[in-house]
């Protein structure tokens, strides 16, 4: 038990996929977005994804009485964009029922729904904000198809602002000795270090350090928020081709012991999909699943057993 051991939150400078099963009727290397799982009966017809490309979203103003109403907000970062249709033999959605599917996924997920279809344009928008980052997900509802484009961006605070005294008016008093020169003053903020290279620093003295990512309650579902620190690991590990990591999954003490171990693999291994499919070979990934043997906290609170539900990157030896 390691009550005492400090491990490292990865930093985010920035939440995305447990990788739903493939359709056979998918398009190649396509996948559902996390928390936004298609209607019964639709296939993926086209799948794009960059990083990084951009998107413009729209949002509607306070007082949404009209289209006339909106705003867009341009958004860059790890772009999804997922075309969808009915299978072969199977109905297609009407919009509004397209529209109420999505809200009501958006809704459980946490997002809010920055734009709805019923302000004269049928395009909706969802947003889900956390520190550092967020998600944003378009909907164009269609009468035989649907897209949603999804964007998950990096959000820094804005630099500090510099403020420059005013000069002072000319004075009548007799000249004096000349002041020395003041020096210039900088609007660039100090360089700090980034998120990436904080958690390959913890890596390398701590030997471990936990991954902000969350499952959905005793599934191995991955929250939708979560590809910006994926991708962060795979920058990481791209940027030091040597390194090679086990992922350890670990859960609470609450419930059947065998059931924790394997709950614990299988978020392990479904957080070594995000980072091969990102492009890091499986060779350099281990998973194993500790269920509730290894806590970091009391699993007599809730608090505790919050903590003890957790994802630990560990550096293995060449």
């Amino acid at each position: 038990m390691r009550l005492s051991g400090k491990i490292l939150p990865l930093a985010l400078a920035v939440a995305v996929p447990v990788l739903l099963r493939a359709n056979p009727g998918d398009a190649d290397n396509s996948r559902d977005f996390p928390g936004f799982t298609r209607p019964p009966g639709f296939i993926i017809t086209d799948y794009t994804e960059d990083n990084p490309a951009a998107f413009d979203f729209t949002i509607a103003r306070p007082r949404p009485i009209d289209s006339g109403h909106l705003d867009t907000v341009h958004v860059t970062g790890h772009r999804y964009i997922i075309r969808y249709a009915p299978a072969t033999g199977n109905p297609p959605l009407s919009l509004i029922q397209t529209q109420r599917y999505y809200e009501g996924l958006a809704t459980a997920a946490g997002y809010a729904i920055e734009k709805t279809g019923a302000t004269g344009d049928v395009n909706e928008t969802y947003l889900l904000r956390k520190p550092g980052h967020a998600v944003w997900v378009s909907l164009e509802p269609g009468a035989t198809a649907y897209v949603l484009v999804v964007v998950a961006s990096i959000e820094t605070p804005p630099p500090p602002l510099v403020v420059v005294p005013p000069t002072p008016p000319p004075s009548s008093a007799p000249p004096s000795s000349p002041a020395p020169p003041t020096p210039p003053l900088s609007s660039t903020p100090p360089a700090t270090a980034e998120p990436e290279d904080l958690l390959y620093t913890a890596l390398i003295k701590d030997g471990r350090v936990e991954l902000p990512v969350s499952f959905l309650p005793a599934k191995p579902d991955i929250d939708a928020a979560a590809q910006p620190a994926i991708d962060r690991v795979v920058a990481i590990m791209k940027r030091h081709p040597d390194l090679l990591l086990t992922i350890e999954g670990h859960t609470d003490n609450t419930g059947d012991p065998d059931y924790n171990k394997t709950l614990s693999l299988q978020r392990a291994r479904a957080v070594r999909t995000m980072i091969v499919a990102g492009g890091v070979p499986r060779s350099r990934l281990f998973v194993t699943g500790l269920g509730g043997d290894d806590p970091i906290a009391d699993d007599n609170t809730s608090e505790g057993r919050e903590l003890n539900r957790r994802i630990e990157l560990v550096l293995r030896k060449p």
